[in-house]
């Protein structure tokens, strides 16, 4: 058996799972229900579908770890518990055969999932509104499926590294805290953890660039920035509005200049720097992981 060998059998054993097919049908109903209730006063057609599209990666942000999470997180963490991982190294399959048929057949699914989503939306939107911008289309379609493969990356690592079924679920939920809900609640977001350390603790002047940056260092974050990258004019997220770039200037001139003068490592083009760190790192650990285990 080889890495397509291993792929064809985890991918027809996973598609079977209610589960995943519980998740693919709720992202096509979001799809459609966006496109049903997708309207603007005097906009046209192509520029209500690009608010659609728009609106609907800000829900992919969050949910979508979560699917690929849930996809992933047993791939390899239930043959050890269960005892297949034996009879999948006997036939004869390496380590590494394992762990890329694994990787590739969870990367189809989640994929799969995705362009569901976006074949129902365009299909509400080529008919309640007869437009198809191809190029936001094509291009968000392209940020999610990246942003999916680094949480399956994610999943896969935890999955490799974990011996049983609930301390992957364990490592999954943390990983989801910390790399997702901490971004979203302004309460609890990271910078404002590491300006209370800089300024409150440490004492020093405060610095947005800093705590920017590490708020960049979210996947979550890096995807929101990287639909800025194929969306046009006036439909970009600000996400960094107190940078020190901006600090010395008004309220209004702030809104309407944010994101224009950042630092290299806050641009909207940086973000595909921070998703390729979180779609490779995680496998070489993971794979690093699951050489070194016992799985006698």
């Amino acid at each position: 058996m080889s890495v397509l060998a291993v792929t064809k059998k985890d991918f027809k054993g996973a598609r079977r799972s209610q589960t995943l097919w519980a998740a693919t049908i709720l992202l096509g109903l979001i799809a459609v229900l966006l496109g049903h209730t997708s309207s603007g006063h005097r906009l046209s057609g192509t520029e209500i579908v690009q608010s659609q599209f728009q609106t609907m990666t800000q829900i992919l942000a969050v949910l979508l770890p979560i699917v690929a999470l849930a996809a992933t997180y047993m791939a390899i963490a239930g043959e050890r518990e269960g005892g297949g991982i034996k009879f999948l190294l006997s036939m004869p399959n390496t380590r590494r055969d394992v762990f890329a048929g694994k990787l590739l057949s969870r990367f189809a699914i989640v994929t799969s999932g995705v362009v569901f989503m976006y074949i129902a939306a365009v299909s509400v939107s080529l008919t309640k509104h007869g437009a198809f911008p191809v190029g936001l289309i094509l291009g968000t379609l392209l940020m999610t499926i990246i942003y999916g493969s680094v949480f399956v990356s994610i999943a896969i690592a935890i999955s490799a590294a974990a011996a049983t079924r609930s301390r992957a679920i364990a490592n999954s939920l943390v990983s989801y805290f910390v790399l997702v809900i901490l971004y979203v609640f302004p309460l609890i977001q990271v910078k404002n953890l590491v300006r209370v350390v800089h300024t409150g603790i440490l004492g020093m002047e405060s610095n947005p660039d800093l705590y920017n940056a590490v708020q960049y260092t979210s996947p979550y974050l890096a995807y929101r920035k990287s639909i800025n990258l194929v969306v046009p004019d006036g439909l970009e997220q600000q996400l960094f509005r107190d940078s020190a770039a901006n600090v010395d200037q008004s309220a209004t001139v702030q809104a309407a200049t944010a994101d224009l003068d950042l630092p290299i490592y806050l641009t909207d083009e940086f973000s595909i720097v921070v998703l390729a760190f979180w779609l490779v790192v995680p496998l070489f650990v993971g794979y690093w992981a699951f050489n070194r285990a016992d799985l006698e």
